[in-house]
């Protein structure tokens, strides 16, 4: 957490450098989402660590065994593991030519206005063109082809030379696209102080009066942090509007990753884990009477025994070679979490990807076939409130969304209201329910969202590059259709039988996640 006046540095980031491309949208609010949101902002329980700087840590050598971290048992690879994205699509042709939208572009199913959505170009973003086609109801160059199968007016289109970079951009030395703040508050979610908005730098260097103020339980998206001699520190939207820094609290994104297999096999026998509590003590024996003699670190990757044991006052985790080499220590179970198999998905294909949540054990897998690939920590919905909870069951990734808002349902304005600027990696797979990655917590493990799956932000990155439906580079949205059906996400308990949704009507104003303007 940001202490007043003393924030650690970040990274500024002068324009971005998307935007010497032009690839990132100059009016943020044609990403909006309708209906309900999924999510939680709370960020209260457990606390977040100091921030450090990104990295990936290193497998500790098998003879480094100290109480609190267990050496590494020897590895046996269980599962093909491939480093590059999973779920990549066949490549188009090589593009004739690229364009940059001068305002938001639809891509269509065929090349007239009507036909099925295929996604969103924003306005800014370069993109490639594959071949000119016969359409109609379009002036100017005329439709393209933009995809393997998708079609877009180049009506709103200029010629370009510069590559299309995927969405979402992440600056050098950020974990997310953006710098994320939002105004003070106390326990109750009042403002401490008021926190104006300004129009631009001109405006407020002559004296002008904010704009408006930020609003509580909003979390802001800002592009760059900067002093103004005699004003300030203060940070600039992508409309260019300025915020002072001194009554604001910057979110500090979780740096958790998860467990690539490939680089990190299964040992035999054992079952990948985590520490999801600050106070998960090491015993020699499983027993609340059993002497201390260590300590797991929060989120600490663990190699452990899948199955309970009960005893001693609790339930308990074996973690082999815990204490040093043949010496194992026990944890409570609540104080960590295991990844276990769930039944196999018998529809799938030998080298398909997809994704596989297990709500009891707050983990995610992402799958080839019956073999895990990567696993990692989630955090889904409470359940505390009708509709919050995460629904099990069979279902597809039906569209991917770069970044966009989410907010409280309506209904939940008084109890809980809270909104979120610009949340990366969005893929929806039913209704309003989405995976995506959050930065305003670091409580992977823990259920605590409105219903949607939290992953960490590097989580959420590597997951949305490995399934499909594929958001081509430039693209801020794409649906998944026939011809190219969306990965398929299982929620379960445990192994808890659950429901194939896959063909489950989803239609209704409140379902929609994507408003997008017409570009007739």
């Amino acid at each position: 957490m940001h202490a007043p006046n003393a924030r650690s540095p970040r990274p500024r980031r002068p324009l971005l450098a998307a935007l010497a491309g032009l690839a990132l949208p100059a009016v943020p609010t044609l990403a909006v989402l309708l209906g309900p949101s999924c999510d939680s902002a709370d960020d209260s329980e457990p606390p977040q660590p100091p921030p450090t700087v990104t990295r990936e840590e290193p497998a500790a050598p098998a003879d480094a065994a100290t109480p609190g971290r267990p050496a590494e048992p020897a590895p046996v690879e269980v599962a093909a593991a491939p480093s590059e994205p999973a779920a990549a699509e066949q490549p188009p042709p090589a593009p004739i030519g690229i364009r940059l939208a001068s305002r938001t572009i639809l891509a269509y199913a065929a090349p007239r206005y009507g036909s099925d959505m295929r996604g969103r170009i924003d306005l800014g973003s370069t993109f490639a063109i594959y071949g000119m086609v016969e359409g109609t109801g379009c002036s100017g160059e005329g439709w393209a082809r933009v995809d393997h199968d998708s079609y877009a007016c180049l009506k709103h289109a200029l010629v370009d030379d510069r590559a299309p970079v995927q969405r979402p951009i992440l600056p050098e030395g950020l974990l997310v696209p953006y710098i994320y703040a939002k105004p003070k508050a106390d326990r109750k979610g009042n403002l401490l102080a008021e926190v104006p908005r300004h129009r631009n730098r001109a405006a407020l260097l002559s004296g002008r009066e904010p704009v408006d103020y930020l609003v509580a339980n909003r979390q802001y998206a800002f592009v760059e942090e900067l002093e103004i001699p005699g004003h300030g520190e203060f940070l600039r939207d992508e409309d260019d509007q300025l915020v002072p820094t001194g009554e604001l609290k910057f979110e500090k994104p979780s740096e958790f990753h998860g467990r690539e297999l490939a680089t990190r096999p299964i040992p035999d026998g054992l079952a990948p884990a985590w520490a999801i509590s600050r106070e998960a003590d090491l015993r020699r024996a499983p027993s609340l009477k059993a002497k201390i003699e260590g300590r797991l670190e929060y989120h600490q990757a663990l190699d452990a025994k899948p199955d309970v044991v009960s005893g001693g006052g609790s339930r308990w985790i074996e973690i082999p070679d815990a204490l040093g080499a043949g010496v194992p220590g026990y944890v409570e179970a609540s104080k960590v979490r295991v990844w276990t198999p769930g039944l196999a998905q018998d529809d799938i294909a030998d080298d398909e990807i997809w994704v596989d949540v297990d709500l009891a054990q707050q983990t995610l897998a992402l799958m080839k076939g019956q073999k895990p690939t990567f696993i990692t920590l989630v955090s889904s919905g409470t359940g505390h409130k009708p509709n919050t909870a995460t629904p099990k069951g069979v279902y597809r990734i039906r569209n991917k969304l770069a970044y966009g808002p989410m907010r409280n349902r309506p209904e939940d304005a008084e109890d809980s209201p809270y909104h979120v600027e610009a949340v990366p990696w969005v893929q929806y797979f039913y209704k309003r329910f989405a995976l995506h990655g959050a930065y305003w917590h670091n409580g992977f493990g823990h259920r605590k969202s409105h219903g949607c799956v939290n992953l960490a932000p590097r989580d959420a990155k590597y997951v949305f590059e490995r399934t499909g439906p594929h958001l081509p580079a430039g693209w801020m949205s794409t649906y998944e259709h026939a011809d190219r059906p969306g990965s398929v996400v299982r929620v379960r308990k445990g192994t808890e039988p659950v429901p194939d949704r896959r063909t489950e009507p989803e239609s209704g104003p409140d379902d929609e996640p994507l408003l997008a303007r017409a570009d007739g």
